[in-house]
């Protein structure tokens, strides 16, 4: 008899684990409460653009680990793979002023602390503190549950946290330095600071830096430079939309359910120790041999109380902030030079600012600048503008008056004039409940919870509050769990017949 397994939630994890249980043989059911697969890999069309679809939440992937491009090759669409425009770089935003965003960075740490690039943002005086950075003990800031602000305050100074790693904080996991834990933010440079005793010298390793000579120069065309980090990523045409799509679409090929607009409301295992059944909202009652959880920690947690409450008891609190996205369509010949390259991160606190960060999406993509000129060929040059809005204690501005907001930020931030003339279209994107924040003790929590579901092989809880930040992390964290699987499923006799 074919197992069943249940998927519960339909963004990326739970289509990844979808599709792994598949393949594993089981007969998988997945359901989503909302009227569409991908979480927070969407698409929109903005109001008064028709036929221009742009990316509503993640616009791009890393490509770090390789993994998810080899995943779209996979899925068929590595002909749809695109790179950001070269040469441009980011920008990082401050009352410094706007600077391109130092090259050789993690998590907005520099690997060349006395580099060209990072004395521009940090002044002389700041990049010499951080140089000192590594002389130091490597438990200096190390502590268990340290937050980022603590480490890279103690070990890089003042101006490298607020110039440099808050907007990226900020920007990329929507959370405030003073409450993210370090090891969950960046375990890649928790692990490198305990091995090489220096952030300094974990960053150069994980950029692969340390043959590169070249000394301080700020020169980066050496063959170990890889660009700021906003270069080291790839899209997909039209829209990142493109991956969840094929997911799904491969996914009911091969024989899964896919139930939208069906909420989970109640768990129960059918059995002292194995099976499970979920009730629905509709009062709809399924069973099955396996139950993966693809949804936000406190929904897993209330989910759980009761069928498996040493389980529900660990799962670290993740809460979430709210972002607010706005997409302006522009007809601006005065953004034809891409005066910020990519784009920019905003420092928290910077003074006639409140976006926390800006794509320049026809600037980055040319994709999506031939897009905008195909759905407005009467504008004579057609820019696409992203910000987004939102931090951790902030409120969000005001629907009614933030498209005007968006403008005057993008205008101090692009160093041009935007106005109401200039705009096209326009399309406001709330997200509630995509990102998830950190909190001190979350690795440890992790760890007790990776512990505790060792011993409940029917049961999976996926997402990005366990992988991480990203899609290249989700996907990794999914690949790490099929070899696992696999591992375990190999007897030691089928492992050594050789006939």
């Amino acid at each position: 008899m074919t197992d069943r397994t249940l998927v519960v939630g339909a963004g990326l994890a739970g289509l990844l684990a979808a599709r792994r249980h598949q393949r594993a043989g089981h007969q998988v059911i997945l359901l989503e409460a909302g009227r569409a697969v991908g979480g927070a890999i969407a698409e929109v069309e903005p109001s008064g653009a028709p036929g221009l679809m742009l990316s509503a939440g993640a616009e791009a992937y890393s490509t770090a680990s390789g993994a998810v491009d080899a995943l779209v090759a996979e899925l068929g669409l590595a002909a749809q793979v695109v790179a950001p425009r070269g040469g441009l770089g980011s920008r990082v935003v401050s009352d410094a002023g706007v600077h391109r965003a130092p090259v050789d960075s993690l998590l907005g740490i520099p690997g060349r602390p006395l580099a060209a690039d990072v004395r521009a943002v940090l002044g002389t005086w700041g990049s010499l503190r951080a140089g000192l950075e590594r002389f130091l003990p490597a438990s200096v800031g190390a502590r268990s549950g340290a937050t980022v602000a603590e480490v890279v305050r103690r070990r890089l100074g003042a101006r490298v946290l607020e110039r440099l790693v808050a907007p990226v904080v900020g920007g990329v996991h929507s959370s405030d330095p003073a409450s993210l834990e370090f090891a969950a933010a960046s375990p890649q440079l928790s692990r490198g600071l305990a091995e090489h005793g220096s952030l300094t010298a974990a960053v150069r390793r994980a950029r692969g830096l340390t043959r590169r000579s070249g000394k301080n120069s700020g020169d980066r065309t050496g063959a170990g430079s890889a660009g700021s980090a906003g270069t080291r990523v790839h899209a997909l045409t039209p829209t990142m939309a493109a991956l969840p799509g094929a997911l799904q679409a491969r996914f009911l090929a091969e024989g899964g359910m896919l139930r939208t607009g069906v909420e989970a409301s109640a768990i129960e295992r059918t059995g002292a120790r194995s099976g499970w059944r979920v009730r629905t909202t509709g009062e709809e009652t399924l069973t099955a041999d396996r139950l993966v959880l693809a949804c936000p920690p406190d929904t897993a947690h209330e989910l759980l109380e009761g069928a498996a409450p040493e389980i529900a008891a660990v799962i670290p609190q993740a809460p979430s902030a709210a972002v607010r996205l706005v997409v302006l369509v522009l007809d601006a010949p005065g953004l034809d030079a891409f005066p910020s390259g990519t784009g920019a991160l905003v420092a928290p606190g910077t003074r006639g600012i409140r976006a926390k960060a800006l794509t320049h999406a026809t600037a980055k993509w040319e994709h999506v600048q031939r897009q905008a000129r195909e759905a407005l060929p009467s504008a004579r040059s057609p820019h696409v503008v992203r910000l987004s809005f939102g931090r951790p204690g902030e409120p969000l501005p005001d629907p009614e008056g933030i498209v005007d907001l968006a403008l005057a930020d993008a205008s101090r931030i692009l160093g041009a004039p935007l106005t109401r003339e200039h705009l096209l279209a326009s399309r406001v994107i709330d997200w509630d409940r995509a990102m998830r924040q950190s909190l001190p003790g979350h690795r440890a929590a992790l760890d007790a919870l990776t512990g505790l579901l060792e011993t409940e092989p029917s049961l999976e809880l996926v997402g990005s509050w366990r992988a991480g930040t990203g899609i290249d992390a989700i996907v990794r964290a999914d690949a790490a769990t099929l070899t696992r699987d696999l591992r375990s499923t190999r007897s030691p006799a089928v492992e050594g017949h050789t006939s």
